[in-house]
């Protein structure tokens, strides 16, 4: 059985969701690529061993620098010396390897629920991959890099596993951003100019509209704007900027008679948020609009719309006349559109988590190939230092005359190895 499959069984057995799971894993691919074994890279050239060599040395007792190396380890990639200490501990306690796959998956799940109480609980509760991956990272693993492109790649590693073991797709996701910014703007080009707004997101129907006037806590406001909805009775909606949002998100198809929605519905997961809790949900918050992308939404002081690109929003308000309509978002740096209800200055825009935004492919940076050398003896890092010196009073490691050895970390590394076997005596 492969490791994922262990480690998928072991952290579903212990209640966490699906998607709590598959957000775990998805970090630990990245961290370790599923390695319980696995010695943090750069560290294999520090201390001249391979994953296999640093397990081996740690069970053994022959190397005792496990806790204070600062070498990261294992699946989640441990590193600081208390986090380490506790792994060892936990592993001897066992009488296991540090390295055993199943060892270190129990320390994971007493890790998480002794230390990391609000993420277990998240991770036995939600039903978003993205949500789950998003808050290991930002929370448990916590690597430098904590950018929006790393964050989006742990959480793709996730679903991936998600769809693997969970037998089908996360629904979490309902569309892509092109998507809902396409069917922003169809709304838009149909109701921009025709129809007046109301404070709800509802067809306009006899039955909606008697519905939205009569029942539930908004009927009073929403009936002074009865004429309007019924002077567009079978030819439009209703929006107002939450509604708008929630239409899009239903399946606006461009035919009344096949879209539906309305503000007292949850439907395909899309709960029943007012504009605070729709803005509250958003992801990736930012008040720098020079990174927004198109199908984030945008907010002020309670009123929300979705960016479309091109410096333009679409948005829904029953303070003006002419429908849903564009605005031109004053944050990003656009000329106005003629036809334009005008500019808007937006507070701050973050990502739906309903939506599935692309990541920008980014150049994986190319390993650095350039040999580092050693000029002089005391040049040569301490791990490596005997064996070269060995080396240097056999006379099979010679300098200029001078004192300079120049001497490469690849053959330091070839000496260490011979060191260790015996052959520099």
């Amino acid at each position: 059985m492969s490791n994922a499959r262990l480690i998928w069984d072991r952290l579903t057995a212990a209640g966490l969701t699906p998607a709590g799971a598959a957000g775990l894993m998805g970090n630990l691919q990245a961290e370790s690529g599923l390695n319980p074994r696995n010695l943090q890279n750069s560290y294999e050239k520090k201390l001249g061993m391979s994953d296999d060599d640093y397990t081996a040395a740690v069970d053994s007792g022959a190397y005792d620098g496990f806790v204070t190396d600062g070498a990261g380890y294992g699946l989640a990639q441990w590193t600081h010396p208390s986090r380490k200490a506790a792994l060892l501990a936990y592993a001897k306690a066992r009488g296991r390897s540090i390295g055993d796959l199943d060892t270190q998956a129990g320390y994971l799940l007493q890790e998480l629920q002794a230390l990391f109480k609000g993420l277990w609980d998240k991770l036995r509760t939600t039903a978003s991959v993205r949500e789950a991956s998003d808050c290991v990272l930002l929370q448990f693993e916590r690597p430098a890099n904590q950018s929006a492109e790393n964050c989006a790649r742990r959480a793709q590693l996730g679903q991936e596993f998600y769809d693997k073991f969970a037998g089908g797709k996360n629904m979490n996701y309902l569309m892509t951003s092109a998507e809902l910014c396409a069917k922003a703007v169809d709304i838009a080009e149909h109701y921009k100019t025709a129809y007046m707004l109301g404070p709800w997101g509802w067809p306009a129907t006899d039955k909606m509209i008697t519905r939205a006037t009569t029942q539930g806590s908004h009927a009073q406001t929403n009936r002074q704007w009865l004429a309007q909805a019924n002077a567009i009775k079978g030819k439009g909606f209703l929006f107002d900027c939450v509604g708008l949002i929630k239409g899009i998100l239903w399946g606006w198809s461009g035919n009344i008679g096949r879209t539906y929605g309305g503000a007292g519905y949850a439907c395909n997961g899309v709960p029943d948020y007012d504009a605070k809790k729709m803005i509250d949900a958003c992801r990736e918050v930012s008040t720098d609009f020079s990174d927004i992308v198109p199908g984030e939404a945008v907010w002020m002081d309670g009123h929300i719309g979705v960016y479309v690109g091109g410096g333009m929003v679409v948005e829904a308000t029953p303070k003006w006349k002419g429908g849903v309509q564009y605005s031109t978002c004053a944050n990003v740096s656009q000329k106005l559109v003629p036809g334009t209800a005008g500019s808007r200055k937006w507070t701050k825009h973050g990502k739906l988590p309903w939506v599935e935004y692309a990541v920008a492919e980014k150049k994986e940076e190319e390993e650095e190939t350039e040999m580092t050398y050693y000029k002089t003896i005391n040049d040569v890092p301490t791990w490596y230092a005997d064996a070269v010196q060995k080396a240097v009073d056999k006379g099979a490691l010679n300098g200029t005359g001078n004192g300079e050895l120049n001497v490469s970390e690849d053959l330091c590394r070839t000496l260490t190895v011979l060191d260790r076997l015996g052959v520099l005596g």
